[in-house]
């Protein structure tokens, strides 16, 4: 392990028992595939994984299509709400930051109407 801007022996020792803690007590392990937006995470970095198998459901995809004036998307896969809540879908925006908003309907399984548009959302990015 490296403790890149330890001061103290301290601050090193509490270190050290993170990842021994870390080790020991998360025992998930995932392997899985990105495209090109996945390229800006090294490894350390905390990140958001939708796994279809885990959850049971389809968790993520592409947005085909944008329709800002609209508030239109249109995704790769069907997806269906369920009958009571409040349904959340995450975007990537401009800035690769990871955007929730809320899911107002769905049309033909495919065509989400979400409550606005993130800045920079493009086709073929990703959703969740």
């Amino acid at each position: 392990m490296d403790a890149f801007g330890c001061t103290s022996r301290g601050q090193a020792h509490r270190a050290g028992l993170w990842l021994i803690k870390t080790e020991l007590l998360e025992t998930q392990t995932v392997d899985f595939s990105v495209g090109a937006e996945g390229l800006r995470h090294v490894p350390g970095d905390v990140i958001e994984i939708c796994d279809d198998d885990y959850a049971g459901i389809s968790t993520g995809g592409r947005v085909l299509a944008v329709n800002s004036q609209t508030r239109t998307l249109t995704l790769d896969r069907e997806i269906t709400l369920p009958s009571s809540g409040t349904t959340l879908i995450s975007l990537v925006d401009g800035q690769g930051s990871p955007v929730s908003v809320e899911v107002q309907s769905v049309t033909d399984g495919v065509k989400v109407k979400v409550s606005r548009v993130p800045d920079g959302v493009a086709g073929y990015s990703v959703w969740g």
